[in-house]
């Protein structure tokens, strides 16, 4: 019989809890706001937050590691790629930015992933993790705009345009590879940025005001 340490034990359940996540994402890939209150949405996403956090910060490795001259093209400046930064005095204008970069980032995120068919086999790490990426995120996407609804039920929630205007047409090799790099980059920051927000939303009564008035 094989014994696991305790630290084996906790990276296995770690682990297991992650694909559970995962399952569920995808049995159940629709949310609707009203069969969840405020609190269960926020947990729900601050835990897939997390999650594609760490993943993101994976799959940027793993996109370096197979690109030559890494450190140059992700340092390259490009004004195509939408920002990182969560802004907003309130949390809810925060949360509200936190949604509007996640939706802005998706188009972006698909063309990558597109970029990276051609570039290397429709197989590669790169392509496929951002395959699942894309449904995940547009997951957190989904569950912040149902947090919104309710924390500010008579507020309408703006939408970035359907076809974003920085997506680009037409580039040479590296400059795909450099726009891939920065929009993963880009990714990786706001996630980590959302996760800290939705833990100021959790420690805060908002949320719990909210759904103890039953909005």
């Amino acid at each position: 019989m094989v014994c696991l340490s305790q630290r084996s034990q906790a990276k296995f359940r770690m682990i297991l809890a992650i694909l559970i996540l995962i399952a569920v994402e995808l049995v159940h890939p629709t949310v609707s706001c009203k069969n969840e209150t405020c609190s269960q949405l926020l947990r729900h996403s601050l835990r897939l937050t997390r999650l594609m956090s760490k993943r993101t910060t994976e799959l940027l490795e793993t996109y370096k590691t197979s690109q030559d001259f890494a450190d140059l093209i992700c340092d390259m400046q490009m004004d195509n790629v939408p920002v990182s930064t969560v802004s907003g005095q309130t949390i809810s204008q925060r949360i509200l930015s936190v949604y509007t970069h996640l939706k802005e980032f998706l188009p972006h995120m698909k063309t990558v992933m597109e970029q990276q068919k051609d570039l290397n086999p429709p197989t590669n790490p790169v392509a496929e993790g951002l395959n699942r990426m894309i449904t995940h995120v547009r997951h957190i996407a989904v569950r912040v705009n149902c947090i919104l609804e309710i924390l500010q039920p008579n507020i309408p929630i703006p939408e970035p345009a359907e076809s974003p205007t920085g997506i680009p047409h037409a580039q040479n090799i590296f400059q795909q590879k450099a726009y891939g790099c920065i929009v993963l980059t880009r990714l990786q920051e706001l996630l980590s940025q959302a996760v800290q927000e939705q833990k100021s939303l959790k420690k805060g009564k908002m949320c719990r005001k909210s759904t103890k008035n039953g909005s």
